[in-house]
């Protein structure tokens, strides 16, 4: 069956949710177990990304080249991880995952299937003044299915000691990013994978054993003619914000590259990273789409690296842990 899911994920400032679908001979079967995730972890360093990656093509090694990256930039302070964990407690991703299978041990034929959430009951804030939210990952909420989830696939395989494996070359994975706000860029993955260990009724993994892995890989015609001008048009408020071009801005409306600070930008924060890394030619205080694609250290971090079908790609893994939902699906049994 296909498979069709939502996930969070970040980079640069990055929150990220997702969806797929792709086919399996596996048709799941047995109890549908109801989740949401309550933890989203993105790799900041190259153990995670390692820790967190799948063998998208078969040659015995993890592909999670496009973690990696996340990874490097983490380590030159952007607060990748600090941003999904903001957008799960508040909110603003809900991951609803829906597990089959007849024995959560050993079974040829599961399942797993993401749907984007709404309305949490209770809410996940307690008002505009709760700075900490996170009410609706307690593991007894309710949550209704978004009117923009997908609804008809599932990411198929087998549990083998307590440990889910399921996708393959033909499954397909979609996801969806969004840098420092709420707008989201669509990833269109390919040969999509998940494995799943420390599955119990109520939990996925806990925050020190277990949880699901989800890759997949990303082809680089979507790599430059969809998530990089997304990218950049995502960034220049996150300039303007800490540097300058807003008469709100730390710099005001006058940017000057050549001042200092420089761009007026903020000591330490995003915006002065983002130029400082993104900004060459021209230097003039923005980033553009070539700027993005021409980097050097973006060009050799976001090379393909593996072959899905014929088609070289660029590698992803993420892992969530999820607790305990209750949500209707129509037509479920």
């Amino acid at each position: 069956m296909a498979f069709h899911r939502s996930l969070l994920l970040a980079a640069l400032p990055v929150s990220l949710l997702a969806c797929g679908g792709g086919s399996s001979t596996i048709t799941p079967e047995g109890m549908h177990y109801h989740y949401v995730a309550n933890k989203i972890y993105v790799p900041s360093n190259s153990t995670e990304a390692n820790e967190y990656g799948l063998d998208l093509d078969g040659n015995g090694t993890v592909d999670n080249q496009l973690g990696s990256v996340l990874g490097t930039l983490s380590g030159q302070g952007f607060d990748v991880q600090g941003t999904v964990d903001t957008a799960i407690a508040d909110g603003s991703i809900i991951l609803l995952i829906d597990f089959q299978a007849k024995d959560l041990m050993n079974t040829t034929a599961a399942g797993v299937q993401v749907y984007l959430g709404a309305n949490p009951q209770p809410p996940a804030c307690d008002g505009s003044a709760d700075t900490t939210c996170g009410h609706h990952l307690t593991g007894s909420a309710s949550f209704d299915i978004g009117s923009n989830s997908p609804m008809d696939a599932a990411l198929a395989g087998k549990i083998v000691a307590g440990t889910f494996t399921g996708g393959s070359q033909k499954s397909d994975l979609e996801l969806q990013i969004a840098l420092g706000g709420t707008q989201a860029i669509s990833l269109d993955l390919i040969g999509a994978r998940a494995k799943g260990s420390e599955i119990t009724d109520t939990t996925i993994g806990t925050a020190t054993d277990g949880g699901m892995i989800f890759a997949g890989a990303l082809s680089t015609d979507d790599l430059n003619n969809t998530v990089i001008p997304a990218i950049a048009a995502q960034l220049g408020p996150i300039v303007q914000r800490d540097c300058c071009g807003l008469s709100t801005s730390p710099g005001g409306v006058t940017c000057d590259p050549n001042a200092n600070p420089s761009c007026g930008c903020t000591s330490g924060s995003t915006g002065a990273q983002l130029l400082s890394l993104f900004d060459t030619m021209p230097k003039d205080c923005t980033v553009t789409v070539s700027e993005i694609q021409n980097n050097n250290l973006i060009k050799s971090l976001l090379a393909p690296d593996v072959t899905i079908n014929g088609t070289m790609a660029l590698s992803l893994g993420i892992k969530a842990t999820a607790v305990g939902a209750t949500y209707t699906v129509t037509g479920e049994m």
